[in-house]
């Protein structure tokens, strides 16, 4: 694993990647400071931080979208897949090169509270609660772009997925809110749920045995709940996508507080994702 690390992260600054993310990270962060803080003379510096959150939709598909599609265009992908390590050492490795970065790059931007010390009285702790907040959900945007990067073979269609993906998790909370919370209508998303996911097994199986098992299987049990127990279906949407709302749960942060739950959650989050991408090339290397 640290030898992928060691040459991953010496990639970010042998190419314009890493210089590119953290310029522009740095521009965007550096704007919201003056006019949120300097400008209104405004100590708060966890508001900007918040209002900021969106800034991993931009920049996040400029570190992972070469991380496994630059194996592929310089042909080095073979000796990925036949190297003497896991799968789980290569992402590992590859996931926190670029988590170094980000971390490096959010660490300068510690000057920016530190310069308003000078002018009043600064909340620290708060401070610190909201930038690992910061760094968690930077963390969990990371992994989800090293996972887009591992399903295709292009720098364009990476960075484009991942800027999707990101896209879509901002706007969980809004479709969640919209979506009807009666019964029916939730049903109804349970049972397609369940074939989608039986859809996905068959993508990574290729086995219509097993896609139509799981599919017989999920819609028995959608149709089996709402038979006997229909009220379980009541915001059953809501409740669902909570779960991958990830931008939600960095309220807690933002206020400053270190909750347990939270930080479980995003930490879930990024294992969950990495699993997945493990499981990705696994299947990569048998197909």
């Amino acid at each position: 694993m640290l030898a992928v690390y060691l040459k991953d992260l010496s990639a970010y600054f042998r190419t314009f990647s890493g210089y590119v993310f953290m310029s522009v990270f740095l521009l965007i962060t550096s704007i919201f400071y003056v006019t949120g803080n300097v400008f209104s003379a405004n100590a708060d510096y966890n508001n900007t931080l918040g209002s900021i959150i969106f800034i991993f939709i931009l920049v996040v598909p400029i570190l992972t979208m070469r991380l496994m599609t630059d194996e592929v265009s310089q042909k080095t992908d073979h000796l990925l897949y036949t190297a003497p390590i896991s799968f789980t050492d290569i992402v590992l490795g590859k996931y926190f090169a670029a988590v170094t970065v980000f971390a490096i790059t959010l660490l300068l931007t510690c000057l920016y509270p530190f310069a308003i010390s000078f002018f009043g009285e600064l909340a620290v702790w708060e401070i610190v609660g909201g930038m690992i907040g910061f760094f968690l959900l930077g963390c969990v945007a990371i992994a989800i772009g090293v996972l887009i990067s591992s399903v295709t073979d292009n720098l364009i269609s990476a960075a484009i997925g991942t800027f999707g993906a990101l896209l879509a998790i901002m706007f969980i909370d809004s479709f969640r809110s919209i979506y009807p919370a009666e019964i029916n209508p939730n049903a109804v998303f349970a049972a397609v749920l369940a074939l989608g996911i039986a859809f996905w097994v068959y993508r990574m199986t290729r086995s219509h045995v097993l896609e139509i098992a799981l599919a017989v299987l999920g819609l028995g049990a959608a149709g089996l709940v709402f038979w006997l127990r229909p009220e379980l279906y009541q915001g059953f949407v809501y409740h669902l996508l909570g779960w991958f709302s990830v931008f939600f749960h960095y309220s807690n942060f933002q206020m400053g507080v270190l909750a347990l739950s939270s930080i479980v959650y995003y930490l879930s989050f990024v294992v969950l994702v990495l699993f997945l991408t493990v499981q990705i090339l696994e299947k990569r290397r048998w197909s």
